[in-house]
């Protein structure tokens, strides 16, 4: 067996979902009503998914050094699975002001729970690899302390302006995968809400918010140029939200959507990225079907799925810190490169349930924390 091979993929799949399956023994999750089952279940194997990719691509860069992967499928794992992300904030969000249509909507509420649903892990997860970047550079500051809080306030931000490497290595990307290019897109949408809202809800936003979400766009497409692909995705999720809202399609639990949709998953497969468009497409069509309410033969609504959806944004942003403690500190690089391809994948196997674990510690004792925080706030008020 080697990183490319399907079943390297399926085994760190069964792996995982055995180890939240153990997980749920002890823990079960209370879902509110409103709650998208479906959806849910999805983000639990997406997370999962990249997980996989990453693990696929850290081989090639042992043994080459190029972060790339090989493989359409491990590819698309990856890339597909950030475009499912997308479409799954995008539908939850665009939802939630089609059901707001005739309420009054706090603007206020949603940005601090958005932010304290976001950042603390993800500062959780900066704070390691600014530990383990300076660590490496033997805690000297090798391009000023100015040149250091820049970078620490770019990371801080979210990257939104532009990524960084930390005192002077070049490698920070590789500590946690690189997953952080996500979130300014995370942050895009957001912003974006206002403005859309203005097509949505008859209590239109008060100008304050509109104005900062139309500077936060300038901005954003300012530094970042525009690109479409990842902005289709958003749409696509929006899509699916207006089609459930308006036009629900019937017997979506019908045997013949899940197996257009495994049809479709194969037909992705065929493509390099996420991005060229026939892909997105197809990657569309899966996210309606599933959003409208197909689980896939029941396999998302199980709660071993469900769990890994709930501990999802973990498992994205510690999946790769963990792949590097264990081949850049644990074997290092010269080491990892003599592990033939079926002990590698080996090692892998056994990272797997370290990974689910500390995602689900990071979101029961991070995560989670904060969001009550933010839900008693505003309940009080």
């Amino acid at each position: 067996m080697n990183n490319l091979n399907p079943l390297f993929a399926l085994l760190m799949i069964l792996i995982a979902c055995l180890t939240a399956y153990f997980i749920n023994l002890k823990y079960k999750i209370k879902y509110e009503s409103s709650r998208y089952e479906s959806v849910d279940g999805l983000r639990g194997f997406l997370a999962i998914s990249v997980f996989i990719s990453h693990a696929s691509v850290w081989y090639q860069y042992i043994q080459e050094g190029k972060w790339i992967s090989k493989s359409y499928l491990y590819s698309q794992l990856g890339s597909t699975s950030v475009a499912f992300f997308f479409m799954i904030s995008s539908f939850l969000f665009i939802s939630k002001l089609l059901n707001s249509r005739e309420k009054e909507f706090s603007w206020k509420a949603f940005f601090i729970s958005r932010f304290f649903r976001l950042a603390p892990m993800y500062y959780f997860s900066v704070a390691i690899i600014v530990l383990f970047a300076m660590g490496i550079t033997h805690w000297e500051l090798k391009a000023g302390l100015f040149e250091f809080f820049h970078e620490m306030f770019l990371w801080a931000t979210f990257t939104v302006i532009r990524g960084s490497s930390i005192n002077g290595f070049d490698f920070t990307y590789l500590i946690n995968a690189g997953v952080a290019w996500s979130l300014p897109f995370e942050w895009l949408f957001y912003f974006s809400l206002p403005i859309i809202s203005l097509l949505i809800l008859k209590r239109k936003p008060s100008v304050f918010y509109v104005l900062i979400g139309v500077l936060f766009i300038w901005g954003f497409f300012y530094v970042n140029g525009i690109n479409v692909q990842h902005l289709l995705s958003f749409v696509g999720g929006a899509l699916g939200a207006v089609l459930l809202k308006y036009k629900p399609l019937k017997n979506v639990e019908n045997p013949v959507f899940s197996i257009l949709i495994l049809i479709c998953l194969v037909l992705i497969v065929q493509f390099e990225k996420s991005t060229n468009m026939p892909c997105k497409i197809l990657i569309t069509i899966i996210f309606i079907f599933i959003s409208s309410g197909n689980t896939l033969f029941g396999i998302l609504k199980t709660s071993t799925l469900k769990l890994l959806g709930e501990i999802s944004y973990s498992t994205y942003l510690l999946h790769g810190i963990v792949l590097f403690v264990v081949f850049y500190f644990g074997f290092g690089l010269e080491n990892a490169k003599k592990l033939s391809p079926s002990e590698y994948c080996q090692v892998v196997f056994l990272i797997t349930p370290i990974v689910v674990l500390l995602s689900f510690v990071g979101y029961k004792c991070i995560e989670k924390p904060f969001m009550d925080i933010s839900k008693k706030y505003f309940n009080k008020n």
